[in-house]
């Protein structure tokens, strides 16, 4: 029982802080793809997904969100302690869209998706 408590823990610790630093992660950057800012979206991001982002991918998503309405945040639905991901439901005011976000051992997103549902 005490073995399975630490695991837990330290797998929780991995990464940049569990649910919370990811959940905190995955909105800062659904917030700036929301406003098509592609600076602030590359700000959370390590240098090989930084790489990937274009101004073109940002505006195509933020276009896709605004169609749904006014953000409204994030609600935790699944985690891959092993992988290190989380995958949130992204509500809208008209509908939702899942973010999944992967953390790099310094806390920045090394993958973020976003999927119509």
């Amino acid at each position: 029982m005490i073995g399975a408590t630490v695991l837990a823990v330290a797998l929780s610790a991995c990464g940049g802080g569990g649910n919370g630093a990811a959940q905190s992660a995955a909105n800062t950057i659904t917030k700036s793809v929301y406003a098509n800012d592609t600076a602030a979206v590359q700000s959370d991001m390590d240098a090989a997904l930084k790489a990937q982002v274009t101004r073109a991918s940002v505006g195509i998503i933020s276009d896709k969100m605004h169609k749904l309405g006014d953000y409204k945040g994030l609600t935790l639905l699944s985690t891959d302690a092993i992988k290190n991901e989380y995958t949130f439901r992204g509500d809208f005011g008209n509908g939702s869209m899942n973010v999944v976000i992967k953390l790099d051992p310094d806390g920045k997103a090394a993958a973020y998706r976003v999927i119509p549902t």
